[in-house]
């Protein structure tokens, strides 16, 4: 059951985890419409005031999934000694996605306020049940990171520290490069 929760790559990859993945993508993207939810980076997931419309969130999903496997296959071709075949990158990217869906479930119970001008309205916004939601989208969160990490790891044939500074390396570049990318989109 672990490997299935946490390692499905074993079983699982190229088309068939990238059309799963794309059609969590597309759920992900519907539910966070609703809930206000935003995917604005690869490891990036909050609430906010407003909602934008389902072409952006689909477009959020895209940037994130894009910017997540061509440097993970970047990287991959790089240091593994290997053939790294971008539609295994591809496919088990979008497939670790999946837990994004919960994310996006886990913002019907926050609500942003408008702007916040002062400590106390701050204070007031963090209710139990924000406290309640942020955790549980933290989990999913934590979870996607450990999917992405054995999709890397399995999809590259990487081991050890190798995989680990490789993965970490990959992870903080591709999180700023679509963080990047998305808040250049969204200020024009």
């Amino acid at each position: 059951m672990n490997k299935w929760l946490f390692n499905p790559f074993l079983y699982l990859a190229d088309v068939k985890a990238l059309l799963y993945g794309w059609i969590a993508m597309i759920v992900t993207a519907i539910i966070g419409l609703a809930s206000y939810t935003h995917f604005d980076g690869v490891i990036d997931v909050h609430t906010a005031s407003k909602s934008y419309s389902i072409g952006y969130h689909l477009l959020e999903q895209l940037v994130d999934w894009s910017c997540a496997t061509l440097i993970f296959w970047g990287a991959g071709a790089l240091v593994s000694k290997s053939a790294v075949r971008v539609i295994d990158i591809a496919g088990t990217m979008a497939f670790a996605r999946i837990p994004m869906i919960f994310a996006a479930i886990a913002g019907f119970g926050i609500k942003v306020p408008g702007q916040l001008k002062t400590v106390d309205e701050l204070v007031n916004a963090i209710t139990p049940l924000v406290i309640i939601s942020s955790l549980f989208s933290l989990v999913f969160l934590i979870w996607m990171v450990a999917l992405m990490y054995n999709a890397f790891r399995v999809s590259t044939n990487l081991k050890g520290g190798k995989a680990t500074v490789v993965f970490i390396v990959s992870l903080l570049f591709s999180e700023i490069i679509s963080h990047i990318l998305l808040a250049i989109i969204s200020n024009h």
